[in-house]
């Protein structure tokens, strides 16, 4: 009886366990959630946008706008490794933690500047009603990134 138990317990075990390995293969990665945003975003500007050479500029922007992000979400994998670096260094110079935040002050104010670009020269290629528009994607686009370059 005693051998039952243990190999039904065994059995409700690893079919449990084989249950929990599955259930989380359905979870969307952040990026690829990112990526849908922006493909919606695209979508939405051809529905928006009438005219060809205008709505040709504004998916392009869209793709520099996303590839920023994308430079971006790699540099701050970069940084959180390099961070992780100096703090074990038992050795690591104050000079060295400052230069590398004075690094990183940099890279955020060159790239705040390049995606601030990007937006504004996105922003002046659709009319004030196309915008309206495609407000509510381009949103949603936008806190899907910043969410998922958070996730890091």
């Amino acid at each position: 009886m005693n051998m039952r138990i243990g190999i039904s317990t065994l059995a409700l075990v690893f079919v449990a366990g084989a249950l929990s390995g599955c259930a989380g293969k359905d979870e969307v990665a952040p990026v690829d959630v990112e990526k849908q945003a922006f493909e919606d975003l695209r979508t939405e500007i051809r529905e928006a946008i009438d005219d060809a050479a205008r709505e040709t500029e504004t998916i392009r922007l869209v793709g520099v706008l996303e590839e920023d992000l994308a430079a971006l979400r790699s540099s701050v994998t970069a940084r959180k490794a390099r961070a992780k670096e100096l703090n074990a260094n038992y050795d690591a110079t104050r000079a060295e933690f400052e230069a590398f935040l004075a690094m990183i002050e940099a890279e955020v104010r060159d790239n705040r500047q390049r995606v601030s670009k990007t937006h504004q020269a996105l922003l002046t290629t659709v009319t004030a009603e196309e915008q309206s528009a495609i407000a509510k994607t381009h949103t949603k686009a936008m806190n899907t990134a910043v969410k998922t370059i958070q996730s890091i």
